[in-house]
């Protein structure tokens, strides 16, 4: 059998209505709902039972909405003859148990509900949820025993619910440790969402600060990502290149365009290292003439990474002429170095050594050095004169120059004219970060410079030397004395003086020289020569008439302003009367 009631309106506080179950027949089973169609109620009890016994019915109250909350249900048992309630107790079956063991594993299936009197309560009713009432009754008198429940009240609610997420950010960084100055260094970023819900647009972000830029020259950089689901992770890889040597430290930082959600990486440090020059001359300062100048020049790499395609550069005047130049030998080398075959210089040719080559190369060695910074070292006579001095060059290759590593070389040169011999070694270290944009800024330059000036010392070496024309010499006959003097030194001599003296039984008659001269008595004496060059000959004659008969000596003296004390020479002759001849 089944019934419907009307009840007032959905949220209707009280609701008249009752459920009357008889155990006259073989199995009372009533059904009830209410108006609305939120509360049904079934009913059973059993066919019969006997006066005094206790028996067992139940009432299954169910929530028959689909999205309707019902509180506060509220069910009474109304008095009949000859029936008296003795319990009651809900349990809970089939699914809902399910749920509630759940919720909470120490909890039974069967609970007690809330009675006052014939009242019994039901605090909450879920959409689809039943509870079970078993009302446990004994029966007085003998006769039709009716049992009547009545819907009291219930309060109905519109529950909504949404899912709550949690979003979350995790950014974490990674770059080299080490990197070298001509390489591209990659930095790695990776953002994951670790929270319950999507995120938005954000940015990743990463100031490098100075000193470090991306291959477009940019110091900030920035990826933009349009939003990350949860537990999704997104990477990225950023090139970027040193402009100088040194540590590199920063943090990345992820931060929604439209919250506050942000995440910051670790710290983290690269140390970039380069490859740096030292070169160094070692030669003699001071020769003497025309000797042999030897130089060996040395070039290490004082940095802390390797130094490819090192060009070395050797300069001299081109008033002088290298004689010789060896093959360059590994002075010192680390394990790194000794396992490979790498590191054994090249040796370039000889540039042409005609002026306008010439030339080019002083202009070419000027610039460069200007460009570097080096400066030339000496006095300020001798640094113009080694500027305007044309260069003569040489060049090697070194192709790979570990750090730490020295080649050593000689090479010999001869001064010729020139007073003073410069010369210098120029090592120059030259690499780039491909792709960059500023090849300005992305380029490492190492060059060091080392200069050796020798003073050539040169001395005047003056040599003199008299003859006669005739020997022995008649009396009343002339004699001719021819004075030679030259300089057969390596350098100039000035005021060069010839004094002639006539020994007793010569009568001076006349000179020649190229000098005036003078005659005092027996003495002849030419005005110096204000300068003779190595090489220089000068001659003078003395002629003289002879009168006596026996050995004389003419002498000759040389006096010069480097000469320590004067020269004197003699020239024996000997002098006859013809009436003793015959």
């Amino acid at each position: 059998m089944s019934r419907w009631l009307k009840t007032t309106p959905l949220f209707t506080m009280l609701v008249a209505a009752a459920i009357c179950v008889s155990p006259s027949r073989a199995q009372a089973d009533e059904t009830i709902t209410t108006g609305d169609g939120l509360l049904m109620l079934r009913a059973s009890m059993p066919e019969e039972t006997r006066v005094g016994e206790s028996f067992t019915y139940t009432v299954e109250v169910t929530n028959a909405s689909d999205n309707i909350v019902l509180h506060d249900i509220e069910l009474k048992q109304r008095k009949a003859k000859g029936l008296s309630i003795e319990s009651v107790s809900v349990s809970v079956k089939g699914a809902d148990a399910k749920k509630q063991n759940k919720k909470d594993a120490k909890k039974t299936t069967t609970e007690k509900t809330s009675t006052s009197g014939d009242s019994m309560k039901i605090a909450t009713l879920a959409p689809g949820q039943s509870r079970t009432l078993e009302v446990t009754a004994s029966a007085d008198e003998e006769g039709e025993l009716r049992s009547c429940l009545e819907i009291a009240s219930y309060t109905p609610a519109l529950c909504l619910s949404s899912k709550v997420v949690k979003p979350q950010l995790e950014l974490t960084k990674t770059a080299p440790e080490k990197a070298n100055r001509c390489d591209v260094i990659e930095l790695e970023y990776a953002v994951k969402n670790g929270g319950s819900g999507d995120v938005g647009p954000f940015v990743v972000s990463d100031s490098l600060g100075d000193g470090l830029a991306t291959i477009e020259g940019n110091s900030e950089l920035e990826f933009q990502v349009d939003g990350l689901k949860a537990g999704d992770t997104r990477k990225f890889v950023a090139r970027v290149y040193a402009q100088k040597a040194g540590t590199f430290s920063s943090r990345a930082v992820a931060k929604a365009k439209k919250s506050d959600l942000q995440s910051r990486s670790k710290e983290t440090s690269t140390e970039v290292i380069t490859a740096d020059l030292a070169v160094n001359v070692d030669g003699p300062s001071r020769l003497y003439g025309d000797q042999m100048a030897e130089f060996t020049a040395s070039v290490t790499n004082t940095g802390n990474a390797v130094a490819e395609d090192v060009q070395v550069r050797v300069l001299w005047p081109n008033q002088s002429r290298l004689l010789d130049m060896s093959n360059v030998s590994i002075a010192k080398q680390d394990k790194q170095s000794k396992k490979s075959n790498q590191g054994e210089p090249t040796p370039a040719k000889n540039k042409k050594s005609d002026k306008d080559q010439k030339d080019k190369s002083a202009k070419n060695s000027d610039a460069k050095d200007k460009k570097s910074g080096n400066k030339e070292s000496g006095s300020n006579d001798s640094s113009d004169q080694k500027i305007a001095m044309e260069m003569n060059e040489d060049t090697i290759i070194i192709d790979r120059l570990e750090a730490g590593q020295t080649v050593t070389f000689d090479y010999a040169l001869r001064a010729g004219d020139i007073d003073k011999l410069p010369t210098k070694v120029v090592a120059t270290y030259v690499c780039s970060v491909d792709g960059a944009e500023d090849q300005a800024k992305a380029e490492a330059r190492a060059t060091s410079m080392a200069m050796a000036e020798v003073k050539i010392v040169r001395l005047p070496a003056m040599q003199m030397l008299v003859i006669d024309d005739e020997d022995p010499v008649s009396n009343g006959d002339e004699v001719v004395y021819m004075i030679r003097v030259w300089n057969e030194g390596d350098a100039a001599d000035s005021k060069v003086k010839v004094v002639a003296e006539l020994p007793e039984g010569l009568t001076f008659k006349s000179a020649e020289g190229p000098t005036k001269h003078s005659q005092d008595g027996s003495s002849v004496t030419f005005e110096p020569i204000k300068t003779m060059k190595p090489g220089d000959r000068m001659d003078y004659k003395v002629i003289a008439k002879a009168e006596g008969n026996e050995n004389v000596l003419f002498k000759a003296t040389l006096s010069s302003e480097k000469l320590s004390q004067e020269v004197t020479t003699e020239e024996p002759t000997r002098l006859f009367s013809r009436q003793a001849k015959k």
